[in-house]
């Protein structure tokens, strides 16, 4: 169901997937490879999280109707399944345990960057005393 829903789509080492402030046309479900999720702050890079396989991806602001958080990259190749935003809506309204699952891994998600974001702060007040 899931991937006959979506487009299957492969990304070489590099490419940029979507970036922060993009509007949120899609969202995907990872199937082979690594990402990063990261922003750039002060011509500095951040990378948040490096999801692995099964999880998805972008779900935050195809729900949420804002732009993108945060940019996203393939740190290896990857194969991902890419829903448009209205097909994933779709998904979410019809299939009840799929809706839970994609709930539980945006509040995960959101967490990670959240501790990540405090965690580089820590890091630069660090530095700035050291």
């Amino acid at each position: 169901m899931l991937l006959q829903s979506g487009e299957i789509k492969h990304y070489a080492k590099g490419d940029v997937i979507f970036k922060e402030g993009d509007p949120p046309s899609f969202t995907l479900l990872l199937l082979a490879g690594v990402l990063q999720v990261f922003m750039v702050r002060s011509e500095r890079e951040l990378i948040l999280n490096e999801p692995e396989p099964g999880t998805i991806l972008g779900e935050l602001a195809v729900i949420c109707g804002i732009p993108r958080s945060a940019s996203l990259r393939a740190k290896t190749d990857s194969v991902v399944v890419q829903w448009k935003a209205q097909e994933f809506g779709r998904l979410l309204v019809r299939h009840t345990l799929f809706s839970e699952r994609v709930l539980g891994q945006s509040l995960r998600n959101l967490i990670e960057k959240e501790r990540s974001i405090v965690d580089s702060l820590v890091e630069e007040q660090s530095a700035k005393k050291g």
